[in-house]
């Protein structure tokens, strides 16, 4: 083979591979306008291109169908992966109940676990709920709240952050880390990130933003962990998950009930559901160990 071929060979694999690797369009599904390097997001193995990094950040604060719609309109056809999950999202009004339930694991105060303390005491202090082992653990909470709800602000973010699933802020869609060091924010006892302190204020103190807020962290969630979820059956009732499951986000978890009844029960306890979670899990992990 002489060298003219091997180059023209070469040339033309070297062709094909960027053309393997090119994004599938040309035209940025949120604008409408063409897209640019280096704005690329790759779903389910294919890659997404936009006119900008704010068209991108804008797309992945949509929900599963609404970006279908957008990839439908540039000509892309996403796989059955995007589906939406089955059921609906859990009301904004138990979200905010759920948002406020304090899941570590002791006493603010002694460090003593809360789940084997005989009289445990709940208490919602601060719009969040706090669990001490006793009674008496309230008043030395009193004493000095800065400091004990500063730790549990730190306990949260340290708790919740390796599974948050959003790389863009809440309140300005652009990326956490746009102007370096994200602001972490814990609303209630959820994690929540911002680009920076002023949009966390903007978001927490204006209910219609939070409510938007909300519902896009919960989406996010539920979109990460439905895969993964280890129950076909309701972790309250134990009837089989239907069309009317509900998809309701405890902290960081997604707990899936069968119905807005048993909605109702989760905001009450939430904890005790989320250890029967657990042992599906560890059951779920057994049974592949031994596959």
């Amino acid at each position: 083979m002489n060298s003219r071929l091997i180059s023209a060979v070469v040339g033309l694999l070297a062709m094909l591979m960027c053309l393997a690797m090119a994004p599938v369009n040309t035209t940025c599904p949120m604008s409408g306008t063409p897209t640019k390097p280096g704005a690329v997001l790759t779903m389910n193995g294919v890659d997404i291109a936009f006119s900008c990094g704010g068209c991108l950040a804008r797309f992945e604060k949509l929900d599963p169908a609404e970006q279908r719609t957008k990839l439908a309109a540039v000509g892309i056809d996403m796989p059955s992966a995007q589906e939406a999950p089955a059921g609906k999202p859990a009301s904004f009004v138990d979200e905010l109940i759920l948002s406020r339930a304090y899941l570590l694991p002791n006493c603010p105060i002694t460090g003593k676990s809360i789940d084997s303390a005989q009289k445990p005491a709940r208490k919602i202090i601060d719009d969040r709920e706090i669990v001490f082992c006793c009674m008496g653990c309230i008043e030395k909470f009193n004493a000095d709240p800065a400091k004990y709800n500063t730790a549990i602000t730190e306990k949260i973010i340290s708790k919740q952050l390796p599974a948050y699933p959003l790389k863009n802020c809440l309140a300005s869609g652009r990326p956490i880390d746009v102007k370096g060091t994200p602001t972490n924010a814990v609303f209630g006892n959820q994690l929540m990130r911002f680009c920076c302190g002023g949009c966390a204020n903007f978001v927490q103190n204006d209910p219609v933003r939070l409510k938007k807020a909300v519902e896009t962290l919960e989406s996010a969630y539920i979109s990460a962990q439905m895969a993964d979820y280890p129950m076909k059956t309701c972790v309250i009732s134990g009837e089989p998950l239907g069309d009317s499951t509900v998809n309701a986000v405890v902290g960081n978890r997604l707990v899936r009930v069968c119905c807005e009844v048993c909605e109702k029960k989760l905001n009450r306890n939430p904890r005790v559901y989320l250890a029967k979670i657990d042992r599906a899990f560890a059951a779920k992990a057994d049974t592949s160990s031994k596959n």
